[in-house]
């Protein structure tokens, strides 16, 4: 099928729940790296800064797409108890302590999509992942616990503009002495096409609250893709959080090699 779909954003979030699937045509392989940052109060006195740095290999064999991302997170946080942790996993602390660096492997995540429905005016997607408690507990990097997590992902073609909505459900593995909800998530947005160099778009995401004292997520995300050559685009987005589950802001650039 030559038909493809508008390219997406690639965030920490977008990297284990879901997001746009980039292509469905001849098989490919797909290199994607680049960097992440977001901070946040999450509600109290001090930030939590987050540098996620992936490293992303992506087979496609329509129907199916593989992938696998394998990330570096380097976090800055102040001391105290845990009062959370956001979607890639890292710990957010209460604060009442001296501010931290720690860096290392983050939480590893394999996906398997597949196109159940593949239309020119309609297309639907089931994604399954897993990510793998590969973050050092120890040093504030994760959870130390696998999530499985399903989601389908529907995008309505119109020309250049390309509206999508994804819903996704994610089991959640409980680290020592938390217990963790499993958790909902939506996102509704659009892609568009301005030129055969030019796209972009933008998303606002759901995610409920992953304890009983915390509450649910809530970002609005745009995006900007250039493609500079038929293999290689860059990509550069930018987001708002609006609620103390989320960080206050993050932006990022990734760089995409199609061979």
């Amino acid at each position: 099928m030559s038909f493809k779909k508008q390219p997406g954003i690639t965030t920490g979030a977008a990297l284990f729940m879901g997001g746009i699937a980039l292509a469905h045509a001849d098989p490919l392989w797909q290199f994607t790296s680049g960097v992440d940052f977001s901070s946040g109060k999450y509600g109290t006195a001090e930030r939590t800064d987050v540098w996620y740095t992936p490293f992303t290999i992506r087979y496609s064999a329509e129907p199916w797409q593989f992938k696998l991302t394998v990330p570096y997170l380097r976090v800055t946080s102040p001391g105290g108890a845990i009062i959370g942790y956001d979607e890639n996993g890292v710990p957010i602390r209460g604060g009442g302590g001296t501010r931290s660096a720690e860096s290392g492997l983050g939480d590893v995540v394999l996906s398997a999509t597949y196109a159940l429905v593949e239309r020119t005016d309609f297309l639907l997607d089931v994604t399954g992942k897993v990510k793998f408690g590969t973050a050092s507990v120890s040093r504030g990097l994760g959870t130390g616990e696998e999530d499985v997590a399903l989601a389908l992902d529907a995008f309505f073609p119109r020309g250049r503009l390309t509206p999508f909505v994804n819903v996704g459900y994610k089991n959640t593995g409980d680290p020592a002495g938390v217990d963790l909800r499993d958790t909902w998530q939506a996102s509704l947005g659009f892609a568009y096409r301005w030129s055969d160099q030019w796209s972009g778009g933008g998303m606002f995401d759901w995610r409920a609250a992953s304890t009983a004292t915390s509450e649910s997520a809530r970002d609005l995300t745009f995006y900007a893709v250039y493609k500079l050559t038929p293999e290689f685009k860059l990509q550069g987005y930018l987001s708002k959080g609006f609620s103390n589950a989320s960080p206050d802001y993050g932006l990022g650039l990734m760089a995409t090699l199609n061979y």
